[in-house]
């Protein structure tokens, strides 16, 4: 097994949800319509389906970066761009990994991390 591929998830609003993540994180749109969105960056697929609720409870999508300074980075772009972030980023070597949260459209947690090298 190469790692995962893969993710599909239920929404409120796909299409929505997907101009989100094309929005903030760069995902390139394969397919769409009101039934789901087929989302794509770098190799991975993350997928909406349309659901009656959201897939949200104990989710947590992460993107990892190359350094610390780029989770900086990418929170200051996101906030001037007009996404809210649920908490500045925070943690240092000391603890292990740097990171920082925001919410998408169904209020899942997204998080952009940076783990500091044993």
């Amino acid at each position: 097994m190469r790692g995962v591929g893969q993710l599909a998830l239920r929404s409120t609003d796909p299409l929505r949800v997907a101009e989100f993540y094309e929005a903030a994180f760069g995902f390139r749109r394969l397919a769409g319509d009101d039934a789901g969105t087929d989302l794509e960056l770098g190799g991975f697929e993350l997928s909406f389906r349309r659901g009656d609720s959201a897939t949200r409870d104990g989710i947590q999508i992460g993107f990892k970066v190359e350094t610390a300074s780029e989770v900086d980075a990418w929170a200051q772009e996101l906030g001037r761009r007009g996404f809210a972030l649920a908490a500045p980023p925070s943690g240092d070597r000391w603890e292990g990994t740097r990171s920082f949260r925001i919410a998408d459209p169904d209020g899942r947690q997204v998080a952009v991390f940076y783990d500091y090298p044993a």
